[in-house]
């Protein structure tokens, strides 16, 4: 994997199942991270609503070692709209497709607002599906608030360039 690169991107529930999917250019990787890029107007599949086409130019941080992801959302003028959070698992890459496990709990900051943890009660309703542990359900919720500072603080880069 290098930058330049096209991967497939997997979204799944606890379980496994995958409920978005959508592929997607690898801006930078290092030991720590992945970096992936997609234009406005992609196409993204998501398993309830079928072929959805992307509005916004993303930038998607994913760190192997966190228990989020980051996403930038640029709109077509190239002006940063919002910062998202998925509280999720850290990817998994193989066969040149990455996929996380979303746990439902979310961070959003549309600047130059503060950052506000939302989705509780998905991840409520996750937590009695999918059986999470007391413990495991106090580690999302401190990823959530190192994910709120994190959101709070973050600088984005400038909107990325597709030729």
């Amino acid at each position: 994997m290098k930058p330049g690169d096209k991967i497939h991107v997997r979204a799944c529930k606890t379980d496994g199942t995958v409920y978005r999917s959508w592929h997607t250019i690898i801006e930078s990787v290092d030991a720590d991270s992945i970096v992936t890029i997609s234009p406005a107007g992609g196409m993204m599949q998501d398993h309830a609503r079928g072929s959805i086409r992307m509005e916004h130019i993303l930038r998607s941080y994913y760190w192997y070692d966190k228990f989020y992801n980051l996403i930038e959302l640029f709109d077509t003028q190239e002006n940063l709209v919002e910062i998202y959070i998925n509280i999720a698992s850290p990817p998994e890459i193989e066969n040149g497709m990455m996929s996380f496990k979303d746990h439902e709990l979310d961070v959003s900051r549309y600047p130059p607002k503060a950052a506000q943890l939302i989705d509780e009660d998905e991840f409520a309703e996750a937590a009695v599906k999918y059986q999470y542990s007391k413990d495991f359900q106090a580690k999302m919720y401190s990823a959530a608030e190192e994910a709120l500072e994190l959101a709070n603080c973050w600088q984005a880069k400038p909107s990325p360039q597709f030729s």
